[in-house]
């Protein structure tokens, strides 16, 4: 089912072009309605509320609809939001369209996402690498196609390319081969079978590494967005930079994400996931603290470019590691960790958008390093709760043994 798949790509295409779009325009959107930082991370909390939203009614949304009408459904909803959003209406109307493209983005993640790896037969890490790399290349060009719109001021078309693209997209998944169509909804079908029969519980060491991961990923998804969608307010304010060469900084993180996500996969392979984690975590702290000791614009472009190398891999390879450490509940685990994500990135926006307007511009950074460390600590809880629940379990099959 290669269209299928090449369909799956387009949507994180799209999803990744969703995430940043708002983050690379926020220098011109808040002055044009005369609204301060706090706003802006307010208006983003809303769109991963709508995310989160998504994530959650997509599975029931599934057995209603099916994957291939509830998926036209979502990007319906992005159409529609993104060419009302082009008009630049009130601030009120913004904030429910904002809700909106979350709510389309929410459907298509976790949905795309489980089709993919549940029924890709060989290589399911090389796939989802595959979907990774589209949803980076989508958060690379737009904040470049924002960047010239601002240059021309003619920001708003921004909205209207993304409406174009989202439409272009329904047109392919609505016109697919009926084979294609029949296929997609027997696995949904399937899917709805496993469910049914894998009601298994998650044990106590697996239910205190799921709660440690719960917290990696509501962490990384705040740093991730937090860079992403206030990086060129912080040049801004820091190096007192243009608004369209601020917004070129998201791209340099994300071309570095892209070089990264090319070769992760077999990095970690290679070191195992444990180091790979560690290192990558321990790299993208000292790059983000970096950031506060320097005011030159280049060398502050090549600490955004090794931050965004360093964190390339930490979304899709703790994801797997997870799923090493917790087996057989695949589709259960990682449900929970988007979800714990979208939290994580609509709380933590929030709290991002606040530090802007509350305090000076070193102090989001700081904040953004502070998740950093986070992430770190998360992952040194889990090695020492899987290492030590082993310990427990060996010692408590021994004793049986002797008995």
């Amino acid at each position: 089912m290669r269209r299928i798949f090449a369909l799956s790509c387009g949507f994180y295409l799209l999803i990744g072009i969703t995430s940043v779009v708002l983050g690379a325009l926020l220098p011109v959107l808040l002055p044009h309605y005369e609204r301060g930082y706090s706003d802006g991370g307010f208006l983003l909390f809303l769109q991963f509320l709508g995310f989160l939203v998504g994530v959650l009614l997509s599975p029931s949304m599934t057995a209603k609809m099916g994957r291939k009408w509830m998926l036209t459904l979502a990007l319906i909803c992005i159409v529609a939001a993104y060419l009302l959003l082009g008009w630049l209406p009130s601030w009120e109307i913004v904030l429910l369209l904002t809700v909106i493209v979350g709510f389309g983005s929410g459907i298509i993640e976790p949905s795309v996402g489980a089709f993919t790896i549940e029924f890709t037969e060989n290589q399911k890490a090389v796939a989802m690498s595959k979907l990774d790399v589209f949803f980076a290349l989508g958060a690379l060009l737009i904040p470049a196609a924002a960047a010239l719109f601002i240059w021309l001021e003619q920001w708003h078309l921004t909205f209207f390319t993304v409406a174009i693209l989202a439409f272009m997209l329904m047109l392919l998944w609505v016109s697919m081969p009926r084979s294609a169509a029949q296929y997609l909804e027997q696995a949904g079908e399937n899917t709805s079978d496993q469910r049914t029969e894998k009601r298994s519980r998650y044990s106590k060491k697996q239910l205190g590494l799921l709660t440690i991961f719960v917290v990696f990923f509501f962490v990384y998804m705040g740093l991730e967005l937090g860079l992403m969608n206030f990086l060129p307010s912080i040049l801004v304010e820091r190096l007192e930079l243009s608004e369209s060469i601020a917004s070129l900084s998201v791209s340099i993180l994300w071309i570095a994400m892209i070089v990264g996500r090319l070769f992760s996969g077999k990095i970690a392979e290679a070191v195992q996931y444990m180091p790979f984690l560690i290192w990558s975590t321990v790299g993208t702290l000292l790059f983000t603290m970096s950031m506060v000791f320097v005011s030159g614009q280049w060398v502050t472009y090549v600490l955004i470019f090794g931050t965004g190398l360093f964190m390339s891999g930490l979304f899709c390879i703790a994801l797997v590691y997870a799923n090493v450490l917790i087996p057989g509940m695949t589709e259960r685990t990682t449900s929970i960790l988007i979800a714990s994500g979208g939290i994580g990135g609509a709380v933590l926006q929030y709290l991002t958008g606040w530090s802007m307007s509350a305090w000076p511009v070193i102090g989001t950074i700081w904040i953004l390093a502070g998740f950093c460390l986070l992430l770190l600590l998360t992952l040194l809880l889990s090695y020492l709760w899987n290492t030590r629940q082993d310990m427990l379990g060996s010692t408590f099959t021994q004793q049986t043994k002797e008995i």
